[in-house]
């Protein structure tokens, strides 16, 4: 959650966190307005959403009445967001450094506030007082909407990277199946570590998988990966929620596709209801 505080503004993640892949966003937006209330209000009281700049880029390109259904949502969200890191590699790569929430993108958070700053300046002296509007994910929208073009090619660098390592684990495994078993093992649970442990298990499900890769895969791998990781709730696509039912046994998030998003709040609900008091 993003709070104001005497000093500022500050980001904070104490509670359940909530993944939704932008089909369960447009879904909140568009449809059954019962279910869009109760997710709004399990956001209210005490669940925060993980969202991030490639979230807001796919989804400031719809135009008319959808736009505005998806920006009706979002301004519903209110502060109860926080900006999601979801370059997987790096998000394992400050985990292993120690970094305390790693998948939490402090430059994006920052960027954002400069950005609303300098389109609110309302007079000379450019004082800006700090209110919700400022935390606002349709102001994310609107930033993120001109650098598109530029995220759209951070994901094919992302599908080339896991391309390349999925075709190395692949290719091990089919020259030389013991050799794979021994050099690239499941490896278990570890709860200090679990960006790394989907990372890591999920790259082997897939390049145990033939022919598994299509265009944008990298970035939808690593949505998997951050999601799973460090979400309680996640909303992906049916076959990124199978590949991760393959994974070692775990302690992470509940995984839900597009049969379930009332289940799916039933369960944020329930955890609220129970194990939030």
């Amino acid at each position: 959650m993003i709070t104001i505080t005497p000093t500022g503004l500050n980001v904070s993640v104490n509670g359940p966190v909530v993944y939704l892949d932008n089909w369960a966003i447009i879904e909140f937006a568009k449809k059954d307005p019962v279910r869009r209330q109760r997710f709004i209000h399990a956001l209210h009281s005490g669940v925060d959403l993980l969202f991030s700049a490639t979230n807001a880029a796919e989804l400031s390109g719809p135009q008319g009445w959808s736009a505005q259904a998806v920006r009706d949502f979002l301004d519903q969200i209110g502060p109860h967001w926080f900006p999601a890191r979801l370059d997987a590699t790096e998000v394992v790569r400050q985990e292993l450094k120690g970094v305390m929430a790693p998948f939490v993108d402090r430059d994006f958070f920052e960027s954002l506030i400069s950005y609303q700053v300098r389109r609110q300046a309302s007079d000379v002296r450019n004082v800006i007082p700090i209110s919700r509007d400022l935390l606002c994910l349709t102001a994310v929208l609107d930033w993120v909407g001109p650098q598109r073009d530029s995220i759209s090619k951070t994901s094919a660098e992302f599908d080339d990277l896991i391309k390349k390592k999925m075709t190395d684990v692949h290719g091990l495994r089919k020259r030389d199946p013991a050799s794979f078993e021994q050099k690239f093992p499941a490896i278990a649970f570890d709860p200090v570590r679990p960006a790394s442990f989907v990372y890591h298990n999920m790259l082997r499900v897939m390049a145990i998988e033939p022919n598994s890769l299509k265009k944008g895969d990298g970035m939808d791998f690593c949505h998997a990966v951050v999601s799973f990781a460090f979400s309680t709730f996640a909303a992906i696509d049916t076959h990124w929620k199978r590949r991760l039912a393959h994974l070692p046994p775990n302690r992470l998030a509940r995984v839900y596709s597009h049969a379930d998003l009332d289940r799916m709040i039933t369960d944020m609900e329930v955890w609220l209801e129970h194990v939030g008091h």
